[in-house]
């Protein structure tokens, strides 16, 4: 009993869930995908970073529509509460990156968005200190191969990974996995949350999507979204 008044709290009483919302993400990405996604009634999401399985969701939408997925996330908690409420996706506490092994976690709370392997990232979200624990990572890759049979078409993948989203992309074969969107945060180098479009296209991430035929479709100040057509 305990346990599931714990799950309430942290699903629907922390961040104020009462009632069904339009949006759950943070900077409107689930309504642009809702739009794109429209007539098409199942599909196949990958969310890296999955951080709460409704606040702050990006494919939240998607799954009441009858989408699944397989999420991600460097926090057992967050993947716990996965477990619980999003019982058709597939859950794996682990991170990614570019090789299999093992790396250091700064975090500040059990379930937290900003949770980060990047030192100096962490620096800047815990001002007043954080945690670390290492979690082991492996790539896109293996795990698709490993639950998926090398799946050949994502609709969606999703990364929020806090300093470690080029890793992440170098972790998937985006040709043979043919992943039509990607929804990634790109963040100034110099003021974390501020827009700069010449930063921006000198960016690794942003570099990184074009040379892989990727176009912006949509953004909202640090968050983007990229398309790609396959044949």
């Amino acid at each position: 009993m305990i346990k599931y008044l714990r799950y309430f709290y942290y699903l629907f009483y922390r961040p104020k869930i009462f009632f069904t919302k339009k949006s759950y993400s943070l900077l409107g990405e689930d309504i642009f995908l809702k739009k794109y996604f429209l007539k098409q009634k199942k599909g196949f999401y990958v969310d890296v970073g999955c951080y709460h399985p409704i606040s702050g969701n990006n494919t939240y939408l998607l799954y009441k529509k009858g989408w699944n997925g397989i999420n991600f996330d460097i926090s057992e908690f967050s993947i716990e509460l996965f477990n619980f409420y999003r019982k058709k996706d597939k859950n794996i506490f682990c991170g990614i990156s570019n090789k299999k092994g093992s790396k250091k976690v700064f975090y500040r709370e059990k379930i937290n968005m900003l949770n980060t392997f990047n030192k100096q990232i962490a620096k800047i979200h815990f001002r007043k200190g954080y945690n670390t624990k290492i979690v082991k990572v492996n790539t896109l890759n293996y795990f698709l191969k490993k639950f998926y049979n090398n799946k050949k078409k994502i609709d969606l993948l999703k990364i929020d990974v806090e300093g470690e989203e080029l890793n992440v992309l170098k972790s998937i074969n985006l040709n043979s996995h043919q992943t039509r969107l990607i929804s990634i945060e790109i963040h100034n180098q110099y003021s974390m949350y501020e827009d700069n479009s010449y930063y921006f296209k000198k960016n690794n991430i942003y570099k990184f999507l074009i040379s892989k035929k990727y176009k912006m479709v949509w953004k909202n100040q640090y968050s983007f979204i990229f398309k790609r057509k396959f044949r």
